[in-house]
């Protein structure tokens, strides 16, 4: 190990040396403080010996600067002095002394006073090797937590449906890097379009992965998946399942799990684009909002469990219809919006939502999204909302 010494009379730093050389230790010997502190900043030593009452730099000053230098690595500092009164003592250990030797020194006291700074800074040298060790592996995944959210976006809609007599607007936005929202629309035929929304209990991976999983089963090409659309032996070949069918296969498909306790809500809908008829089953989500062109506003509520609550008890879940017209505008969304919380623990709230999105029919479609989680943003006082926020709106054209 290196050790420094500051010690102005000469005598005494020759002793202290030739010890400190003797018992194995690599030794740097300054004149004063002022020397010392000029060494000191062209190269490390875990260790500083220096005596207190020095001229140009005394020993205090020499320790100030010590601990005030952003370097790495931990630096073990022992006092070399005469005095022994509690005030003095306090106010070495203020100025960053480690350790005391009361000069003249005795060379076994002084021995195992190097033993302690020894086992310290060994410990700190060791500390700072496994934090090194843990910020490469924090790096890695924050690598690895960057690729899955982009393989988790990259899910999401990236064209909106072609339709003349429908406008459609989303927005996501999670809580952290993965999320366990995720939504999607798209044409299940020439007549109908699919959409949903859900929302995966809890955070992080394990949510994110069974959004993800979702996310590929719920998809409109049969030959990929067959939960929305089934091949059959007659024209066009395939028909479309029904949403309850839906919701009751995902229900006996993904059973609650005793061990993590996992589970999602979803809000799964098939809009005729010819009749405006909306078919729709909701698995223990919140509220659609339904802003209607003739101002009677409503928060669809349809009481059910989550996916995976009731099992082996036939069909769970029924599908209901809503026939929608002309400047109707309605929203699915995730419960990170309605659970926000402002600064005296008010959540936001069903009713507030649609009065805000009521508030909003006069922007477009995708401005009131924006609109509204800029609300959010704003009841939370910019904190976030620690949840994910998810929304799905379309709005009747004819």
């Amino acid at each position: 190990m290196k050790i420094l010494i500051a010690e102005d009379e000469r005598v005494s730093r020759r002793l202290l040396e030739s010890r400190l050389k003797k018992w194995g230790y690599e030794v740097t010997a300054a004149e004063d403080g002022r020397e010392a502190w000029n060494i000191f900043q062209k190269e490390h030593f875990p260790m500083v010996i220096t005596d207190w009452m020095m001229p140009e730099m005394d020993g205090l000053e020499l320790l100030r600067r010590i601990r005030a230098c952003e370097r790495p690595g931990y630096v073990y500092t022992i006092l070399l002095t005469a005095r022994t009164e509690k005030e003095d003592i306090l106010a070495g250990m203020e100025s960053g002394a480690d350790d005391f030797v009361t000069k003249p020194f005795d060379k076994d006291e002084l021995m195992a006073r190097l033993k302690v700074g020894l086992r310290i800074t060994d410990l700190e040298r060791d500390l700072a090797q496994r934090n090194h060790d843990l910020e490469k592996i924090n790096q890695r995944m924050r690598r690895d937590l960057e690729a899955a959210a982009k393989i988790q976006q990259a899910l999401l809609p990236t064209q909106l449906p072609n339709c003349d007599t429908v406008n459609f607007a989303w927005k996501y936005v999670p809580c952290d890097e993965l999320a366990g929202d995720t939504l999607n629309l798209f044409h299940l035929d020439e007549k109908h379009i699919g959409l949903y929304l859900l929302d995966v209990s809890g955070h992080g991976v394990p949510a994110a992965l069974l959004s993800v999983n979702l996310s590929r089963i719920l998809n409109p090409n049969p030959e990929q998946s067959n939960l929305l659309k089934e091949h059959t032996p007659n024209s066009p070949g395939y028909q479309l399942v029904q949403p309850e069918d839906v919701a009751n296969r995902l229900n006996q498909r993904f059973p609650l799990d005793s061990s993590t306790e996992q589970y999602f809500t979803i809000q799964y809908a098939q809009l005729n684009l010819e009749s405006n008829l909306l078919t729709f089953i909701s698995a223990g989500h919140p509220p659609m909002i339904l802003i209607r062109a003739d101002g009677n506003n409503q928060a669809i509520q349809i009481r059910s469990m989550p996916i995976g609550f009731m099992i082996g008890v036939g069909k769970v879940y029924k599908e209901q219809t809503l026939e929608l017209q002309k400047g109707d505008r309605l929203y699915f969304y995730s419960d990170g919006i309605i659970e926000a919380m402002n600064s005296e623990r008010e959540q936001y709230g069903i009713e507030r939502l649609t009065e805000k999105l009521n508030q909003s029919r006069v922007l477009s479609l995708n401005d009131s999204l924006d609109c509204l989680t800029d609300q959010i943003n704003q009841w939370t006082a910019g904190r976030g909302c620690g949840d994910d926020v998810s929304l799905l709106a379309l709005e009747i054209n004819s």
